[in-house]
């Protein structure tokens, strides 16, 4: 609320609309400190309410909705799990829950990444991986800053590195280590299959959010999205109610023309991000980019070269080791979907199709990503000649089409599309039979508005995904007993049906497919459920007033937070890594330009013994971490029976500024300034042929709350005794 105030006032006071227009917004650095020069009475009274509900405050606990009987099956699922005994997943699409032995998904997973024309084994280790993809990144964005390519603001958000040259000391920054999970194709499996319990097929997908180079992907992704879409105009389709108009318009151009024998067909391709060589990717971008007018040829040269260094440099990891993708493109990053829509587009409509005269055949053509849906005017044997021949001329770049529909009645995305008998393409919404049809449970701990709108969102979905009236009401009905089989009252969803059918009814006749933007600037509360919300509630409305005074005309939402559920807790695809594996830096260094104190830090795998026992450093600091507590060692001493070698100290300021100070304090002929570090004293007294900063090694050792530290560092001291055996005994003069 603060810096919503400060924005408004600085608008107010500048007489000029602030820049709202960012399509990297989500690279935002958040910021932890207070606007400077900042101060108004009102904020002050307000925040001094707000901040007295909420210490006063002691939320309810969720009411359990589990028998005696299912906490004790809970109880043993989560056991089991801990034990490495089951693995619990869900499956790629249809909402359905899987159930596996740990052993078989541990061997699936080391048995794809031991494919030597899949992967191939890092001969580094993981941490020293990152470390170069980090470096490699920082050197191409740098290059096109320095060309004035992107800005300074820009160049920050993606590397972190500021106007001065320094890391910006922020945890966006810090990179997490991309990772492999399966994902199983139950769906590919028949129920006699599913009833033998056959393992179903597999694919790997890359967990690269928060990696090394997730930053530079969120930058490219926009850029890639525009001309992507641009590029595929012809044949694009965005999602469902997309190509649900698209099937309209195409009815309303059927109906003027001359009757067609015409039958629908599908396509798919098979493992299509395998099958996309990057190279071949990179070819079909330049093209595209070429043949863009929107950007510069400076943005579009670093596009390219951005995409060039994110399909090199992608790894994941297993149980400790790195492997290196071979095959095809990544499947997960932020670019993935527009290099596969590209390439794709660029195969088909620039390669393909000239050399194929039997493509007169096709009266519509639409794809998404890789599944195709057209309307086709020969027969069914013309057809499977043409995906015969389709085929062959795709095989030289490593694409395969299968799964090929063709017929009066196929499926595409979640609707099945029927030709009547007036040529028009009738749908209704279409359910694998893998579909759980789980709902959320009305005895679960929400707020009550949920159910009502996860009934109300669900029935608007039926509705619009059915063209017939007869066909509705079936999906309707069905849709109904599948929400009372989760608790929700029938009565209600009779009531709730009119106004779904109102509503899907006004997004028919909306033009466009989003409602008109709301330029109205809003506050967020992100609370966590609690029957006591309604009181914060009422306390906001009374500052409402006060709120947009200072704040300007802004608009109040409460997002409320829900409590970890068991399937958050017991499906594990996602975690398939323990927190261990993720941790595996190789020491403290912030890696900045220039950093004096990256350089006399210890290694984390470095072995600390202080006065017989062994000390532990933080793996997650770095040395641009403040609040910490630090440990200074000797080198020289170290080692030497009986001498007092460790300092454990603290600070409040970014520990690389901590130790410029002890640093400056190494003058030998200025016994004002060495007197004014144990440091510097213990060379002074002890290795005065030496005297240098550099005799010492550094480490952090703990992050605490500021009102904390004496009590920590004392505490540290009076563990490893360097108050009696130290230098922490040393009297420093002031």
């Amino acid at each position: 609320m603060e810096w919503k105030a400060y924005f408004h006032q600085i608008q107010a006071d500048t007489t000029t609309d602030r820049d709202t227009e960012d399509i990297h917004k989500d690279l935002r650095l958040r910021s932890r400190k207070h606007p400077q020069d900042y101060n108004h009475p009102l904020f002050d009274e307000i925040k001094t309410r707000l901040m007295g509900f909420a210490t006063n405050l002691n939320p309810d606990k969720p009411q359990s909705n589990l028998t005696d009987a299912e906490q004790r099956g809970k109880g043993w699922v989560l056991k089991s799990i801990n034990e490495q005994r089951i693995f619990i997943t869900s499956a790629d699409k249809g909402g359905a829950t899987l159930i596996l032995d740990y052993r078989t998904v541990m061997d699936t997973v080391k048995c794809e990444l031991e494919k030597e024309t899949k992967f191939t084994k890092l001969d580094t280790s993981v941490g020293v991986k990152m470390e170069q993809t980090q470096l490699k990144v920082k050197e191409a964005v740098l290059k096109h800053y320095h060309l004035k390519t992107i800005s300074e603001e820009v160049k920050k958000r993606i590397t972190g590195v500021n106007e001065k040259g320094n890391m910006v000391h922020a945890p966006e920054i810090r990179p997490e280590i991309p990772y492999a999970y399966p994902l199983y194709k139950v769906h590919k499996l028949s129920q006699e299959q599913i009833e033998a319990k056959t393992i179903p097929p597999v694919r790997l997908v890359h967990a690269t959010k928060g990696g090394p180079l997730y930053r530079l992907e969120k930058f490219v992704s926009p850029y890639i999205t525009q001309i992507s879409r641009k590029y595929c105009e012809e044949e694009f389709i965005l999602d469902t109610p997309d190509i649900i108009t698209q099937i309209n318009n195409y009815n309303k151009e059927t109906l003027k023309g001359a009757p067609k024998n015409l039958q629908l067909f599908t396509l798919d391709v098979a493992a299509l991000y395998p099958s996309i060589r990057p190279e071949l990717a990179l070819t079909a971008l330049e093209d595209a980019l070429n043949s863009d007018t929107s950007f510069s040829q400076e943005l579009k040269a670093a596009l390219y070269e951005f995409t060039d260094l994110i399909f090199q440099e992608s790894f994941v990891t297993y149980q400790g080791e790195g492997y290196i993708n071979k095959e095809g493109i990544p499947t997960g990053n932020c670019i993935s979907r527009q290099a596969a829509d590209i390439t794709m587009h660029w195969l088909l409509f620039k390669q393909i199709r000239g050399k194929m005269k039997s493509w007169g055949l096709i009266d519509l053509w639409r794809r998404f990503i890789d599944d195709v849906f057209g309307v086709w005017l020969g027969t069914v044997r013309q057809f499977n000649l043409f995906v015969e021949v389709l085929n062959k001329l795709a095989q030289p770049y490593g694409i395969r089409f299968a799964d090929q529909q063709i017929g009066k009645t196929v499926n595409f995305l979640d609707i099945t599309l029927t030709l009547d008998n007036s040529n028009q393409i009738q749908y209704r919404l279409y359910r694998k039979e893998t579909d759980a049809r789980n709902y959320l449970r009305t005895d679960s701990f929400h707020p009550e508005h949920v159910f009502g709108s996860v009934a109300f969102s669900q029935m608007i979905r039926v509705i619009e995904r059915n063209s017939q009236d007869s066909t509705c009401v079936d999906d309707l009905a069905e849709l109904k007993e599948d929400l009372s089989r989760s608790g929700h009252n029938m009565v209600k969803l009779e009531e709730t049906e009119p106004r779904a059918v109102l509503r899907a009814l006004e997004n028919t006749l909306r033009t466009g497919r989003s409602k008109e933007s709301d330029n109205t600037d809003t506050l967020v509360f992100s609370v966590q459920h609690s029957s006591d919300n309604n009181q914060l509630k009422k306390l906001i409305h009374e500052l409402g007033p006060d709120i947009k005074r200072i704040c300007g005309d802004i608009r109040v939402i409460f997002a409320t937070r829900k409590h970890p559920s068991i399937g958050n807790r017991v499906v594990r695809n996602r975690q398939l890594r323990d927190k261990a594996e993720c941790l595996q830096k190789t020491s403290q260094k912030c890696f900045a330009p220039g950093c004096k104190t990256c350089p006399v830090l210890f290694d984390l795998g470095s072995k600390i013994i202080v006065n017989g026992l062994e000390l532990k450093l933080d793996s997650t600091l770095t040395c641009k971490d403040k609040h910490i507590i630090y440990v200074a060692q000797c080198q020289l001493c170290n080692g030497i029976e009986g001498s007092e070698d460790t300092y454990f100290g603290q600070t409040i300021t970014p520990f690389h500024n901590r130790l410029n100070g002890h640093r400056s304090k190494f003058n030998i002929d200025h016994r004002a300034l060495y007197e004014h570090s144990a440091l510097s004293m213990h060379c002074y007294n002890a290795h005065r042929d030496t005297f240098s900063f550099d005799c010492f090694k550094f480490g952090i050792v703990k992050k605490t709350k500021p009102n904390l530290l004496d009590r920590e560092e004392a505490r540290f001291c009076a563990k490893f005794k360097t108050n009696v055996w130290g230098l922490n005994r040393m009297e420093i003069r002031r």
